[in-house]
């Protein structure tokens, strides 16, 4: 951004979001913790826009989840397995109607600018990923409208920026400790080097993470995580040079979704099983078995050249590297022919077996069996010990889909002022390879544990997908006195391929471009405390490489994503209030679902393989209003609150919905009441949210606490030593959280969860 470009501005970055206090990080409290409005300069905003403050971030715990910190923002709500974001698998984020879940990826996601590579589970990666909760600054926020520089292909409903730290000028050491409830423990260090060259200075940090499942006890899994970051920042000349590396190695258990009536008989428990039993059709339950494996390795470079005072260029290569796995244990094995493959029934499905003899041999069950014997978890019939003889021997399988992606880009962009005219132009190129292959593994002896055979009996399938996006964008901001009118283009052009290892006939290629995309906004500085404003924007999200997945897609008639959406709104800034109001309207068209297949069983369908198709059903429309503020009672106490109100509608009929309908998993209300109190080394801050019926769910309100306390030292060595508590869900409510996107199925929220952390600085 230009200096000039700056001075025009007349609202920070904080003001013009509805949070008071927008102070980032470590920098909104002075040395007293005393409240203290911090300033950023940024461009003027015609869309809504929130930034997650200080107060967020302490209201969560360092073990928990980066994309916690969210929350409280307006239209947004965000959902996990547990309260220290334990499980990929049980998350989601929904804004606006749009959402982040396992079926869909209608938010865009990016880490300091640079892209995620998708928020999908296989393959894709959300910011926790990248980023520990330490070294956050903050979170830039775009509901609805998104920033015309944003490189993400996901983008329909808004976009999501998180911002990692700088480092520090002086050298310091930081280790922290925390522990809490369900095994819960996290160690963590940072090293800030100081200056280690001229004007360079950088960190690293390292941590690790272990908690449990909070359902059941004992074998009930839980997830272990190691992470890496290391950061640097140069200025050299008119050069400045900024680096990062993340890694990130994690093992999760997953938790599993329950129906109404299940959660209404045990609300503490999600069906799965932490004692195995001998009896595969119970022990495809077993907590252990439902895993998600990622490893993620993210770096970029960004290089900014201020070739005056009016005019910078900047260019970001980066590189990604996600691979894992995800697994599941089917209480059965695939029957192969001579080749190999599978045999399959009459109707096209993989024939399976439960019981074999003591030669290995499969059994038939009795011919009665499945008129008699029935069970909580069907997933095939004739399964049941007592359709076989003493001698038959109960097999399993061990199913795993491996995910591999590799991603290399770069993002570029320049700006320049002339006379009125802010003028900036970019493009975003990326080239990324996809593999996705599932194997099937014996479970070597199903009455004993699921211990397994590492060489598969089975592949199911192997593809890999190649893909190629470019964006281009223009942007001119014109500043006519107390007017600013932004005018936009863009376009996305996105071709992905896919090849089949196992039968080329099912090779398959698609070209998902977007149209020229508008977006235009006009903002009235009505004085300098407040702003009105109106944006209009097309926004789109490709065709995901999952549709070629699937053999019965029809590639020719499905279209990309769009979305229009529409904001009008108002910020005021004071001496001490903050507001933020904003009216919506969105039209959302082609949206792409999956039709799952028939299935002959009534319960999981672990084969269900590359069956199945994506079909374009129409779209949703959303209209809501969402509000943002905050009160500064004294240089101690600051009020906060947000309410929303969407409606999202499902527009035209299609399987699992109709016309009019309420967006499966959309919330339509929710408000925020939080208060923070800082007093020299101590703080304190309460937070209740309320969030609404979903469907079939009721509402729900959970209120969390967290207490501080910083103990300063003179002298050499330690420097000061800060405890930290933070107790989620106080109240110990039961709810439902996030549903499946089926409408009856949802996970089960968080109990009450405390942690305590302990943080030395030296």
């Amino acid at each position: 951004m230009s200096r000039q470009l700056k001075t025009k501005s007349l609202l920070s970055l904080a003001i013009t979001s509805a949070i008071a206090m927008p102070a980032l990080a470590d920098n909104a409290k002075d040395e007293t913790n005393t409240i203290e409005e911090v300033a950023v300069i940024a461009k003027k905003l015609s869309y809504a826009n929130n930034t997650v403050d200080v107060t967020m971030i302490d209201q969560q715990a360092p073990i928990t989840s980066v994309l916690a910190v969210m929350d409280n923002l307006p239209g947004i709500s965000i959902n996990e397995g547990d309260a220290f974001g334990g499980d990929d698998w049980s998350t989601s984020i929904n804004m606006r109607g749009f959402s982040i879940d396992g079926n869909q990826q209608q938010l865009g996601m990016t880490v300091d600018g640079i892209p995620n590579g998708g928020s999908n589970y296989g393959g894709g990666a959300k910011a926790n990923r990248y980023l520990d909760t330490d070294n956050l600054l903050t979170v830039e926020v775009a509901q609805g409208t998104s920033d015309i520089s944003s490189a993400s292909l996901d983008a329909l409903g808004g976009t999501f920026n998180f911002v990692s730290k700088d480092p520090e000028q002086q050298q310091s050491t930081t280790i922290a400790y925390t522990t809490g409830s369900h095994d819960a423990q996290r160690y963590f260090a940072r090293y800030e080097t100081g200056e280690i060259a001229q004007n360079t200075f950088a960190y690293i940090s390292y941590s690790d993470t272990s908690t449990s499942r909070w359902v059941g006890k004992g074998s009930n899994g839980g997830a272990d995580k190691q992470h890496a970051e290391v950061k640097f920042v140069s200025t050299q000349g008119k050069f400045t040079y900024t680096g990062r590396l993340s890694y990130d190695d994690v093992a999760e258990d997953n938790y599993n979704n329950v129906s109404i009536d299940q959660f209404k008989q045990t609300p503490d428990w999600d069906q799965l099983t932490w004692n195995w039993t001998g009896i595969p059709h119970f022990d495809q339950m077993f907590a252990e078995g439902w895993s998600t494996l990622r490893e993620n390795t993210l770096a970029y470079v960004k290089i900014d050249y201020a070739l005056s005072d009016v005019t910078n260029f900047e260019v970001t290569p980066y590189y990604h590297k996600n691979k894992g796995r995800g697994d599941w244990i089917p209480p059965y094995l695939i029957l192969l022919d001579d080749s190999g493959d599978a045999v399959l029934d009459e109707k096209g499905n993989p024939v399976r077996y439960g019981f074999a003899d003591q030669q290995g041999l499969p059994l038939a069950p009795a011919a009665d069996c499945t008129a008699n014997y029935s069970w909580p978890w069907n997933s095939g019939t004739g399964l049941h010990p007592a359709c076989y003889g003493d001698d038959a021997v109960p097999v399993m399988s061990f199913r795993h889909t491996h995910y591999a992606k590799e991603r290399t880009g770069f993002t570029a962009k320049a700006q320049t002022t002339i006379g009125d005219h802010d003028l900036l132009a970019g493009i975003w190129y990326e080239t990324s390879e996809r593999d996705e292959h599932r194997d099937w593994h014996k479970v070597i002896d199903a009455r004993v544990y699921h211990h397994f055979d590492q060489i598969p009996y089975w592949t199911q399938y192997k593809n890999t997908f190649d893909q190629d996006t470019l964006k281009w964008y223009l942007q001119d901001t014109i500043t006519i006195s107390d007017f600013t009118l932004n005018l936009g283009v863009q376009q996305y052009l996105v071709d992905i391929k896919k090849t089949d290892h196992f039968h080329s006939a099912k090779n398959a290629k698609v070209d998902s471009d977007s149209d020229v995309l508008f977006s235009t906004g006009l903002l009235y500085q009505l004085n300098p405390a407040t702003e009105l404003f109106a944006g209009y924007s097309e926004n789109f999200a490709s065709i995901k490489d999952g549709v070629l997945e699937r053999d019965t897609s029809t590639l020719t008639e499905i279209e990309p994503e769009t979305a229009e959406n529409i904001d009008f709104g108002i910020r005021y800034f004071g001496e001490n209030l903050n507001l933020q109001v904003t009216a919506y309207s969105i039209e959302f068209n082609d949206r792409i679902t999956f039709i799952a297949p028939g299935s002959n069983t009534d319960g999981i369908d672990y084969t269900i393989g590359t069956n199945g198709t994506y079909l374009n059903v129409g779209g949703i429309d959303s209209t809501g209003l969402e509000l943002s503020a905050s009160y500064k009672l004294n240089d101690n106490w600051e009020l906060y609150a947000s309410f929303t109100k969407n409606d999202s509608e499902y527009v035209g009929n299609a399987p699992g919905f109709e016309k009019g309908q309420q967006v499966i998993d959309s919330v339509d209300d929710m408000w925020v009441l939080s208060a923070n109190y800082y007093n020299g080394d101590l703080r304190f801050g309460a937070s209740t949210k309320y969030t609404g019926e979903r469907g079939q769910a009721d509402d729900y309100l959970v209120t969390d606490v967290n207490l501080g306390y910083t103990i300063n030292f003179t002298g050499q060595g330690i420097k000061s030593v800060d405890l930290a508590l933070v107790v989620n869900n106080l109240f110990d409510e039961d709810y439902l959280s996030t549903g499946t996107g089926n409408g009856t199925s949802f996970f089960i929220g968080a109990p009450r969860t405390t942690s305590l952390t302990v943080n030395a600085s030296f």
